[in-house]
């Protein structure tokens, strides 16, 4: 043995037991965490209903129409949506809840329309933008 293996083996013990169960314990808790971040992410990946809009037309300075499209993956079950629009100055101008009944398709489109107090610029969904109603 030379005086550098000497030296490395005085500065870097065996492992003893301990070491073993708390590697093997930090390698279980790593695991675990990676599985109930692919479990919620999965779970949140899928919702029940999920909404957007696709576009909006401007009427006039106090109606919007927008259309929304729903997917649920029950379409058998009623959704509420809530949409608002907004003017040049970032006020809301109009809100809305709306229901989408049941149906046959997993896809459903809505045209929606809002009064409003001034122009709308732009028509978005609240978040979240469709709840299942019981």
């Amino acid at each position: 043995m030379t005086d550098d293996d000497a030296r490395i083996k005085a500065r870097y013990p065996k492992r003893s037991p301990i070491d073993y169960v708390l590697g093997i314990g930090a390698s279980v808790a790593v695991v675990g965490a990676v599985a109930l971040v692919l479990v919620d992410g999965l779970d949140r990946a899928n919702p029940p209903v999920a909404a957007m809009v696709r576009g909006f037309t401007v009427m006039s300075p106090s109606e919007a129409v927008a259309e929304v499209v729903v997917q649920r993956s029950d379409p058998s079950v009623q959704v509420e949506c809530s949409l608002f629009a907004q003017a040049q100055s970032y006020e809301r101008v109009a809100e809305r809840t709306f229901t989408v009944g049941p149906g046959t398709e997993k896809l459903t489109t809505v045209e929606v329309g809002l009064k409003t107090t001034k122009e709308a610029t732009t028509v978005t969904m609240e978040d979240p933008a469709c709840t299942l109603v019981d």
